[in-house]
């Protein structure tokens, strides 16, 4: 399996979705999204390529539930996360978010 890598952007966005989730929901909810989190992250390290590309660029898009998406790439010795999305959130925030957490 291949190594993962959190950039910083990676682990503010994941802080600030489960803040989010505990206060809307409560502790259980959000421990359910953690661990279909975890499980997909495994399932990428098995197969980096499972998720598709997005919009035809090198990083790659995995739904972890509806409304929550996962970013990633994929580097011939690792897995770099880039961030976690909430997918009702402005568009244009989200491609800047990416494009400063490729970047680093």
């Amino acid at each position: 399996m291949k190594k993962v890598i959190w950039t910083q952007t990676a682990r503010k966005s994941l802080q600030e979705t489960s803040d989010f989730i505990t206060e809307l929901w409560n502790e259980q909810v959000t421990d359910e999204f953690l661990n279909q989190l975890d499980y997909r992250i495994i399932q990428i390290q098995k197969n980096p390529e499972l998720a598709p590309a997005f919009e035809d660029s090198e990083l790659r898009k995995l739904l972890i539930h509806k409304s929550v998406s996962l970013f990633y790439r994929n580097y011939p010795g690792f897995i770099k996360i880039l961030l976690v999305w909430d997918n009702r959130q402005n568009l244009a925030q989200l491609l800047e978010k990416l494009s400063n957490a490729n970047k680093r």
